[in-house]
């Protein structure tokens, strides 16, 4: 499959529409859960926040395999690099991917490690671009990494039902290259666009 480090265009596409108010941060608690994967993940109330039974990883592993045997076909349809990390962003900005965003917790780290997201006001400005990327590389731990692996494939089912095969491919490869690099992959971008998003909106206006 295609290298996931996103190219500079996306990048800057994806950072420049979501983040745009700031105010002073806070320190959310971190949730006390009792499955770990869920601490890291806005996933309250969904079905990520309990983790599978044998029942759902079964169903997780057949999709899984259904999207491996497509994988060279949808490889072949997809030529470019940009193309993919489009259609790979595209499908984690859907609304139910929403639980994958990062948590409070973790955007409180973020911001006490390298300081608040700048304002970008000129799409040309690679500021919010840089910002992400180190975001991921300062806070992101092979834990993490595993929780958003994880959590994501257990979409995998839905994907496969719906006959979104493109769709499931781009997430079964996400959800590999998430767990075994060190990439800033699209699932991590959006994890980390989306975490910062929500921090922000709920934070007590001044």
């Amino acid at each position: 499959m295609h290298d996931l480090h996103l190219s500079a265009t996306l990048m800057k596409e994806l950072c420049f529409e979501e983040v745009v108010s700031m105010a002073a941060p806070v320190r959310p608690a971190r949730r006390s859960t009792e499955y770990v994967h869920a601490a890291y993940t806005r996933c309250v109330g969904s079905l990520l926040e309990k983790a599978p039974d044998a029942a759902e990883l079964k169903s997780v592993r057949d999709a899984m395999e259904t999207a491996r045997r497509a994988r060279d076909s949808v490889q072949d349809a997809i030529t470019t690099l940009d193309a993919y990390h489009e259609q790979s962003l595209a499908l984690f900005r859907d609304d139910r991917f929403r639980v994958l965003a990062l948590e409070g917790w973790l955007i409180a780290d973020v911001i006490d490690s390298i300081g608040e997201p700048p304002i970008v006001e000129d799409e040309t400005d690679t500021a919010f671009t840089d910002y992400i990327v180190n975001a991921i590389e300062v806070i992101i731990s092979a834990r993490i990494r595993r929780a958003l692996a994880e959590q994501s494939q257990r979409f995998l089912p839905a994907l496969i039902a719906e006959e979104n095969i493109t769709g499931a491919v781009l997430l079964a490869n996400n959800a590999y290259m998430t767990l075994m690099s060190e990439r800033a992959t699209p699932l991590l971008v959006q994890a980390m666009v989306s975490g910062l998003s929500a921090y922000y909106d709920e934070l007590p206006e001044e």
